[in-house]
Parts: structure tokens; C-alpha cells; sequence
């Protein structure tokens, strides 16, 4: 709740500098005198308020601690913070494992609304949720915080799930003309189900886990 509670507290300050970000883009896309949707305008503020945060989020939320030994700052090894979730943290939902999940669901729906070339192929937008965590993952070693593999899954993951949701909504909106310029269905049916079962599993798998490890009396891993 903690992570919810800032996020949500941060927000006014996101949507003013998103809005001083993208006034002068908006300004230029006009003087072209072309038609320039205003659901186009809402994607590409939204995007850039959601890099706004992204950045605050992963640089300036916490003091970074540059006297960190080195072996402390670099999780390699898969899982770890998923077990220290289910142990310590009271589950997947409750702890910081879910959140890294959900700060990328916001990209990887924003992405093939505003570039229209991410719209074919949902593994570009995927790929570019995990290069960009990757890469932010590099910088945290550097700079004096801890760069987990385990939040470079998270996010990929989280991006996933914003692209199939894409897909989602651009099935189901594929007939209202006001979402047209950032909804073009280009899946198949396959790719509708895929979408689907994706959002599923990464929504029901943490719960069903949960579940189990808050019904068994010493978890799904004993301490």
C-alpha cells in the first residue's frame, strides 16, 4: 500500500510537468495544419507523463547509497525476491515484486498508441519493455542502487501484460470511430486469445500462489 500510496501522491506533480513537456509538441503538431486527433494529443501526453515518473520512480525515489559493496547492488540470481515476497513481505500482491509488474503496464499499452508501427507484432513492444528495464536496471548499479534480475522479469512482464491489453481494447473498440487513431486491430483471432490468456495468467498465477501459501501453516517456503 505504501508503493500505491506515493504513486498516488505523486500524480498532480506528473500531470503538471506532462502537460509543460508535451504543450510545446502539441503547439508544433498544430502549426503543420494538420488534423491531429485530440485521443492522439491524450496518448502522447500520457506516455511522456509516464516517463516523467518512470524516471522520478527509479532515480530520485529513494536516497542511493553509494558506500553499497558492490556484490550488494547486483541480483542475478532469479527468484530471490519473489521468495523473499511469499516469506516476508506477506505474498506477491502485497510487495514491491507486483508493483515493478504494474509500473510497465502503463507502457506497454501507451506504446502502439502513439507509435504506429508497434501495432503489428506485439513482441516489439515487449522487447522494448525489456531493453528499457534492462538498461534502467545498468544505471541503478551505477549510480548506488541494487539492479535485480528479478525486477527486470517484473517489468517485462508488466509490459506484457499492457500490450495484450492493447490487443484487447483495440478489438473491442475496432468499431468506434473516436478511438481510431490509436486502435488499429491487426491481430487474429489467435492473437486475441493469446492476449487474453496472457492478461489471465499474470493476474491469476501470483493470486493462486498466494492463496496457497497463505493457506499452508508454514507457506509454500518454510523459513
Amino acid at each position: 500500500m505504501t508503493y500505491l500510496y506515493d504513486a498516488i501522491t505523486f500524480l498532480p506533480l506528473t500531470a503538471v510537468a506532462a502537460a509543460a513537456l508535451y504543450t510545446p509538441l502539441a503547439l508544433l503538431l498544430h502549426a503543420n495544419r494538420k488534423p491531429y486527433p485530440f485521443i492522439r494529443h491524450l496518448a502522447n501526453y500520457l506516455l511522456i507523463g509516464f516517463f516523467f515518473a518512470l524516471i522520478y520512480v527509479t532515480f530520485f525515489w529513494a536516497v542511493p547509497h553509494a558506500d553499497m559493496p558492490l556484490s550488494d547492488r547486483l541480483h542475478l540470481c532469479p527468484g530471490d525476491s519473489f521468495l523473499f515476497a511469499l516469506q516476508y513481505d506477506g505474498g506477491l500482491w502485497s510487495s514491491q515484486v507486483m508493483w515493478n509488474v504494474c509500473l510497465f503496464m502503463p507502457l506497454g499499452a501507451l506504446l502502439p498508441c502513439v507509435f504506429v508501427p508497434l501495432r503489428s507484432g506485439a513482441w516489439k513492444t515487449v522487447l522494448i519493455c525489456l531493453l528499457l528495464s534492462l538498461s534502467i536496471e545498468t544505471m541503478q548499479f551505477f549510480i548506488g542502487r541494487v539492479a535485480d534480475m528479478d525486477d527486470l522479469i517484473a517489468n517485462t512482464l508488466g509490459g506484457a501484460f499492457g500490450r495484450a491489453l492493447y490487443t484487447v481494447a483495440a478489438w473491442t473498440a475496432r468499431k468506434v470511430k473516436v478511438f481510431t487513431p490509436i486502435f488499429t486491430d491487426r491481430a487474429r483471432t489467435a492473437g486475441h486469445v493469446l492476449a487474453i490468456v496472457a492478461m489471465a495468467l499474470i493476474l491469476l498465477v501470483p493470486t493462486a500462489i498466494d492463496l496457497v501459501n497463505a493457506a499452508l501453516p508454514d507457506g509454500l517456503f518454510p523459513v
